[in-house]
């Protein structure tokens, strides 16, 4: 195959925000980061995509970026660099790449606020079929409805397995095309809160019973501090097991955790690992991740990466 991976999803522009302060309607919160203006690259997608390439894998963002920016603000050096495959970004004249503030207050509570630009929906049309024929798998994160709907319909029309990084986002993803994908996924991905909705949303009373429903093959849930859990159909039934989270270094900035977890998982899974060593992995990948501000900043080597699962391994026996 070409790729080892074709991913969707918003790209993003990133300027992260703290405050010494709770944020609160009607009250001026103090910035205490100097680099608050400082733009990082984001997105789940691209963040999936470049620490992927950074591990040596062939990942391939189906993206559109604005005519200007994307070369101005270093975006598209960054993304070569890393050695993400280009061939699936488009620019769309006339308009900039996707803007996203982040902020976060002393109570480590988030506020996004969003411009989605080049990703707008109002620029989404057909996906070129030979991206997904050249890929082993697909991931989908959260873009515009139009752009999720036509990267499913990709998926399936090239019988591309899915993988579905779970967000509770009904927009992006009206219910019934939401039970859709999640009927149609090979591997699924949600922290704690997003499992109950999808329980919900099925009625279900136990994750697990996804399983009788659907064509997932694996669920995985982050549990923040706590590691994850996993949940594998096999013929001999349903394994499942629990993984603590790898620290190593003083948590800075949480952002981009999430996906550092799905690309550190996917890098195992691809390589033909177990789930439990997948999960590891994606536990390590994160660990490097929130060790600094950005989501892709401390992204680690290949060498590196792999020598911290190694110790991480080691310390759990």
């Amino acid at each position: 195959m070409k790729y080892d991976v074709v991913i969707n999803g918003y790209v993003s522009l990133d300027r992260i925000i703290k405050t010494t302060t709770p944020l609160r309607y009607g009250y001026t919160s103090l910035v205490e980061n100097s680099d608050n203006a400082r733009i990082q690259y984001g997105g789940c997608s691209t963040n999936i995509a470049y620490l992927m390439a950074k591990l040596n894998m062939k990942s391939l963002p189906v993206i559109r970026v604005g005519e200007d920016d994307y070369r101005e603000t270093g975006f598209y050096d960054y993304l070569q660099n890393a050695g993400v495959c280009m061939d699936a970004v488009e620019i769309v004249p006339n308009e900039t790449t996707s803007n996203c503030y982040l902020i976060a207050d002393s109570e480590n509570n988030h506020v996004t606020i969003f411009y989605p630009g080049a990703m707008d929906k109002k620029y989404a049309k057909g996906m070129n079929p030979e991206f997904f024929k050249q890929s082993q798998i697909g991931v989908m994160t959260v873009g515009s409805y139009e752009d999720n709907l036509e990267f499913y319909k990709q998926c399936m029309a090239e019988k591309v397995p899915l993988v579905f990084g779970m967000k509770c986002d009904f927009d992006a993803f009206p219910e019934k095309f939401f039970k859709e994908v999640l009927s149609s996924s090979s591997i699924i991905f949600c922290n704690e809160g997003e499992q109950g909705e999808i329980q919900r949303v099925f009625g279900l009373n136990d994750i697990r019973e996804l399983f009788n429903k659907t064509a997932a093959q694996i669920i995985v849930t982050t549990l923040g501090k706590k590691g994850s859990v996993y949940y594998q159909k096999t013929e001999n039934g349903i394994l499942s097991h629990r993984i603590t989270a790898a620290e190593f270094g003083r948590v800075v900035d949480t952002t981009g955790s999430g996906d550092a977890f799905m690309a550190g998982f996917l890098y195992g899974y691809l390589k033909g690992r177990n789930i439990k060593d997948c999960c590891s992995l994606g536990s390590v990948l994160s660990s490097f991740i929130i060790e600094k501000v950005g989501c892709t900043t401390n992204a680690p080597t290949e060498q590196k990466f792999l020598e911290r699962f190694d110790k991480f391994i080691k310390e759990e026996v």
